[in-house]
């Protein structure tokens, strides 16, 4: 069934709504929390020193001082890079094993990790996947992230019964920007791509789009793409998905 969006005043319509997950429907947040819980453990297993951990943390993408998001650093990107990236920078300090090591550190935190204490929804993330169920549109989730924990923090905000499809890093091994994700969750949907919408914060969800051949391409800024970064890629550019209109 299709279903009728507008923003700023000009109408579309699309059978299914691809979105993101972290910086799209969920707050960026908890990944600032649980990448500080992750070096702390890496700094009491290998006796980092004060500055070491700064390091790492900086690295990581969070400012030792305030634990906010920093512009570079590696929490946007997939867990499976980002296990590489954090054992490449323990190797420089000559850690032994380093990817081992961080392979099994970040599984025992992502097990241990409360994340439904810090799940944040993003502005109007619940309201648009109700009023697309009540609309009778499809919803898929195309995340970076695993699809098991993905489903598990969905489960914890209540939205289990609001998405359909939820394809992650252990579903499909290609990753976004790849089309493949994009191209997996349309044929679980059972609809052709070009009748779905992608929706994301990063220029990685909007090619991913593109590639796959969906309708649209919708970049928000809730997340951590900055306008310049997003606009080259996306066909629409949004604040947040509060700004989709249903109906």
């Amino acid at each position: 069934m299709s279903v009728s969006f507008s923003v700023d005043g000009h109408s579309y319509s699309a059978r299914a709504f691809l979105f993101d997950k972290d910086g799209t429907l969920i707050s960026f947040d908890h990944w600032l929390k649980v990448m500080e819980v992750r070096a702390q453990r890496l700094r009491r297993l290998l006796g980092l020193s004060e500055q070491e951990t700064a390091a790492l943390l900086t690295y990581m993408g969070v400012c030792p001082k305030t634990g906010r998001a920093l512009p570079q650093g590696i929490i946007h990107l997939p867990r499976c890079d980002a296990e590489r990236e954090v054992a490449d920078h323990l190797t420089a300090l000559g850690v032994p094993g380093a990817l081992a090591l961080v392979t099994r550190v970040f599984q025992e935190v992502d097990q241990e990790f409360p994340f439904q204490r810090y799940l944040k929804p993003l502005p109007g993330a619940e309201e648009i996947l109700l009023a697309i169920r009540r609309a009778g549109g499809r919803v898929a989730v195309v995340t970076n992230d695993a699809a098991a924990a993905s489903e598990r923090h969905l489960a914890s905000l209540g939205w289990d019964g609001l998405v359909d499809v939820i394809v992650g890093t252990d579903v499909c091994p290609a990753k976004k920007p790849a089309p493949e994700p994009v191209l997996l969750a349309c044929r679980r949907l059972g609809i052709p791509a070009g009748a779905g919408v992608m929706v994301g914060d990063s220029p990685s969800d909007l090619l991913a789009g593109r590639s796959a051949g969906c309708r649209l391409s919708i970049g928000v800024l809730s997340g951590l793409g900055r306008p310049e970064d997003l606009s080259p890629h996306a066909d629409l550019l949004l604040p947040d998905i509060s700004a989709l209109h249903l109906g």
